[in-house]
This record gives structure tokens, C-alpha cells and sequence, in this order.
């Protein structure tokens, strides 16, 4: 099957679970299927990570590859593997709050509207750094094992001249907009657990990359900050 062909299949998957984890429990706390931002939302990333999809195959066709392969395999740590399933746990509980709050709990006002494009603008600079990130980065895969084998090198430059983990980075500054977004501050919250998990995550796979990839010590030296740049 074409790489673009299976990318296009990965990104009806995201599409069909997110709107799931956000359209489903609208309908089960207000007995209704809209919601016009959380539609919205819905669609632009469908959109946006087609387009993206697209431009990978064509420039980056090897990365793409990387993003597509599972997410659990038999070379994976066991301390990966359970680092991966708390991480889509976390993840996928942070989507689920964001309307149980908008449409039920309502823990904190809604943001003026200024606020919450501001988090669009947010979320959608996160996803820009998510597929720079893929771009540079043609061993990006979804869990940890020893890729030496492939080839693997250290990638320094573009978001890897930031924090060592540029990938986390995006995912929470995307999660934190789109929480705005959608009109739930307190949904911020879930930026902790999420942040947690991937923490463990970064401890095994910093392990398995001081071990197997030559230069990454040195890197290590040089990029001090993992995630949060000035703070971890």
C-alpha cells in the first residue's frame, strides 16, 4: 500500500477517535451532537494533518514511516511500554475532560473569545512544531527501542537545538491551546499528568539513547533542558 495511502487510513483513526473522546460525551451529558468548536477543532485538524501527511510522503517519506509504525512492539522496554500506555491513558483523559467541563462540571468561567483564539493561534503553533519536528527527525517513532541498527544519528538542529524532547513540548503547547480553545481553562489542569507521563517516558528512552546512539552524551551536555526549556 502507498506511504501517502497509509498515512491518509492513520489520520481517519486520529479523526474517528478524538471525535469520539470529544463529540461522545457532549451527547452524553446534554443529549446532543453539536458542538460547534469542538466540530471545528475536529475538522481543522483533519484538514491540517492531511495536509501535513501529504508533505511528508513527498519530502520526508522515511520519517512519515517512523510516525506510522505501532506504538508497542517486541523490542520495547517493558518500562516503555507501560510509560506508553499511562501516556495515551493521560492523553486520552485530558480530550474527555474538555467537554464533561464545557457542557457539565464547569469548573471556571469560559475565556472571552480573545482568549480562546489566542489558544487556537496556541494550539496551532504546537502542531506546526509537532511536524517540524517529524520533518527533521526520520526516527521519530512512537516507542522506544534500540534503532542503531537503522542508522540512527543525533538530530541537533531545528526544534532538537531547543529542548531534547522537542516532540513532548509540542504536544502540551498544542493540548494547552486547544483547551483554551474550547473554552475550558480548567482542562489546563490535565497539562500535569500528561507532563508526568512523559517524563517517565523521557527517562527510559534517555537510557536506552545513552547506551545505543554515539554523540547523544554529548548533545545531553550541550541541550541541558529535556522538555521545558529553562525549567527541565
Amino acid at each position: 500500500m502507498p506511504l501517502v495511502i497509509r498515512g491518509l487510513l492513520n489520520v481517519v483513526l486520529q479523526l474517528v477517535v478524538l471525535s469520539a473522546a470529544l463529540i461522545g460525551p457532549v451527547r452524553l451529558v446534554s443529549g446532543s451532537w453539536m458542538w460547534g468548536r469542538g466540530v471545528e477543532l475536529i475538522l481543522t485538524y483533519g484538514a491540517l494533518v492531511s495536509a501535513a501527511t501529504v508533505m511528508l510522503a513527498w519530502l520526508a517519506p522515511k520519517s512519515l514511516e517512523a510516525r506510522l509504525t505501532p506504538p508497542f512492539s517486541a523490542a520495547q522496554p517493558t518500562e516503555d511500554f507501560w510509560a506508553t500506555v499511562v501516556i495515551l491513558m493521560t492523553l486520552l483523559a485530558s480530550v474527555v475532560f474538555v467537554p464533561l467541563d464545557v457542557f457539565a462540571w464547569q469548573l471556571l468561567p469560559p475565556p472571552p473569545l480573545w482568549v480562546a483564539s489566542i489558544g487556537g493561534w496556541i494550539a496551532l503553533a504546537g502542531f506546526a512544531l509537532i511536524v517540524w519536528v517529524i520533518f527533521v527527525n526520520q526516527f521519530a517513532i512512537l516507542n522506544v527501542e534500540d534503532q542503531s541498527s537503522a542508522g540512527q544519528q543525533v538530530v541537533v538542529s531545528g526544534p532538537y537545538a531547543l529542548v531534547r524532547h522537542p516532540m513532548y513540548l509540542s504536544a502540551l503547547i498544542m493540548q494547552a491551546g486547544a483547551a483554551l480553545w474550547l473554552g475550558s481553562p480548567a482542562s489546563l489542569v490535565m497539562l500535569v499528568p500528561v507532563f508526568l507521563a512523559l517524563s517517565v517516558r523521557v527517562n527510559v528512552e534517555e537510557r536506552m539513547l545513552l547506551d545505543t546512539l554515539p554523540g547523544y552524551e554529548s548533545y545531553c551536555q550541550i541541550r541541558r533542558y529535556r522538555i521545558l526549556p529553562l525549567i527541565w
